[in-house]
């Protein structure tokens, strides 16, 4: 009988721990577009995609976060190598203010993505190096791609090395990678061969290079910092996806419809400027600025956008546009494909 009694109080832990961490995650608004705020990041593109994924497909988002024991999440992606994605990680997106949004979810994904950018990246960078000798190319490539934890201890590392002119310490790099690859319990013997092997083979003097070239490479949340393309978002998570300019009305009204019917996932990005003159109520309006497209009314002509903001205007960001200022306010659309 005791047996059972604990056995029984276990069980009763073990759903209770699920419970809250189920609400941490997902918070009460769960899986929603309005769950979806962005934070001080330029990564409208970013949180208006999830928006657009979590009004039509908000399983998939569901199904792409899973528990990566024993600590932290593993977020796998429509293609390509999952992400692990660390506590410790969440917790300084969240103390930095990189994402306001309800529960730990859109903060998981965010920086999963940007990891799979900056892990991208760096493979980019290697192969074309001209300073990493060819023979040297396939090890570095395969710590890169068959381990997260080098990928973590290099942006954790990275994080406090490059300066806003793409200057790079790299003697700080070095020392912050080996310290950081203790952190995460890789042994001293193996640290110390792993980045005497990387510092020889010109690894740190080929990221300087690029970190000049490509911001990218600057570590995973200032790379999603500094703009994206929503079409690379919603094809990240839901297959495949297009983008058309405004211009091109009559793909522009096939997808507003499918929005309508829930089959797509719509964003919307504004022109770089405005004549305010010629358009009533731009109060909501932001230049060069991401926003989901909630709904479209063709009969009334009137299109349903949200601000990833959660603001401007309120409540929630959501706002409606007779289509014929749409067309005048935005350049391009983003959407998944059938």
């Amino acid at each position: 009988m005791l047996k059972a009694a604990i056995g029984l109080l276990l069980t009763l832990f073990s759903a209770a721990c699920m419970a809250k961490s189920a609400h941490l995650l997902y918070g009460p608004q769960g899986v929603s577009p309005g769950a979806v705020k962005q934070g001080v990041l330029g990564s409208c593109y970013f949180h208006a995609s999830i928006a657009a994924i979590a009004m039509t497909k908000p399983e998939t988002l569901r199904n792409d976060i899973r528990h990566n024991f024993p600590v932290g999440y593993k977020v796998h992606f429509a293609s390509g190598p999952g992400e692990a994605v660390y506590p410790d990680d969440i917790k300084y997106g969240r103390a930095h203010g990189f994402d306001d949004s309800d529960g730990d979810w859109v903060l998981v994904l965010m920086r999963a993505y940007a990891q799979r950018e900056v892990r991208e990246s760096l493979v980019d960078s290697i192969q074309r190096s001209r300073t990493i000798p060819a023979i040297a190319k396939p090890l570095a490539l395969k710590w890169l791609n068959e381990t997260d934890l080098m990928l973590v201890a290099y942006d954790r590392a990275i994080r406090a090395v490059v300066q806003q002119n793409g200057s790079m310490d790299q003697e700080l790099l070095k020392s912050n990678l080996a310290g950081e690859l203790l952190k995460i319990r890789v042994p001293g013997s193996e640290m110390r061969m792993l980045v005497g092997f990387l510092d020889e083979k010109g690894f740190f003097a080929a990221i300087a290079e690029t970190v000049q070239k490509n911001g990218e490479v600057f570590g995973a949340y200032k790379s999603i910092g500094q703009g994206g393309i929503a079409e690379r978002v919603i094809g990240a998570f839901m297959g495949s996806a297009g983008a058309a300019d405004v211009s091109n009305r009559q793909v522009m009204l096939n997808e507003f419809r499918r929005v309508r019917g829930g089959g797509a996932a719509v964003v919307a990005s504004t022109v770089g400027s405005i004549n305010r003159e010629n358009v009533v109520g731009t109060n909501w309006f932001v230049a060069s600025h991401a926003y989901t497209v909630m709904n479209y009314d063709e009969n009334a002509g009137v299109v349903t956008l949200r601000n990833p903001w959660g603001t401007r205007p309120g409540p929630d960001g959501i706002f409606s546009l007779p289509f014929g200022e749409f067309e005048e306010s935005f350049d391009y659309i983003s959407y998944s494909q059938r």
